[in-house]
């Protein structure tokens, strides 16, 4: 939860700062910084865990995701049209769980260039985009009462859906929808002050990655 708050922080703080830009004539709006939250799921094989229990790991699938975006979109919003596009994306997040003799604390975070279609009309916009970046996957585990880590950092990919309502020609209210996927046949762990690689687990190996339903604001400057 801690890196959750911190991430926001962050976000919050680029919105801070972003917001000094919003005294620029309208007709010179060509940017746009996306700040999202919300839930997300872990979809695919389950790596790494303390335990293999089918109950355990379903709950563990369930967590937290925000994100925050930028767009070189090229004019400012409600010019209608189609608009292709270059962005940057950053999304982190968070699953946990517990049990009697351990508890696993999941965080992801991926960071990618964006290649994005822009589906613009007066009032609203329609929004789809796709990149190719990396993943940062840690489980600082512990298993009773020592602490244990597993490492999956990967290349990944995403697709993103994402809809926007036009409050003003400065900020809109915004959904999005992000599928990011990779996959492993191996992990690094750590416990008992030793290291290993586990390779070709008997399970929770192959693809995984998250589905996140996400909601936030775009501010255009």
């Amino acid at each position: 939860m801690k890196t959750c708050l911190r991430s926001l922080l962050c976000i919050a703080g680029v919105v801070l700062i972003s917001s000094s830009l919003y005294a620029q004539s309208e007709n010179s709006k060509k940017s746009m910084l996306s700040v999202h939250v919300g839930p997300t799921w872990q979809v695919g094989s389950q790596m790494g865990l303390t335990t293999l229990e089918d109950a355990y790991g379903k709950d563990l699938r369930k967590g937290i995701a925000w994100d925050a975006s930028y767009w070189y979109v090229g004019k400012g919003p409600r010019d209608k049209g189609v608009r292709i596009a270059p962005g940057f994306l950053y999304q982190g997040s968070i699953y946990k769980g517990s049990y009697d003799t351990g508890a696993d604390k999941i965080h992801m975070h991926y960071i990618a260039p964006q290649f994005g279609v822009f589906f613009i009309q007066e009032h609203f916009q329609i929004q789809v985009a796709s990149g190719i970046g990396y993943q940062f996957y840690k489980n600082k585990s512990t298993v009773y009462n020592k602490p244990r880590e597993v490492e999956i950092n990967r290349i990944a990919g995403n697709f993103s859906l994402s809809g926007e309502y036009f409050l003003s020609r400065q900020i809109g209210v915004s959904a999005q929808l992000n599928w990011l996927i990779s996959s492993a046949d191996s992990y690094k762990t750590r416990y008992h002050d030793q290291t290993w690689e586990v390779e070709n687990p008997k399970s929770g190996y192959g693809y995984f990655g998250q589905l996140s339903v996400l909601f936030g604001l775009n501010f255009h400057f």
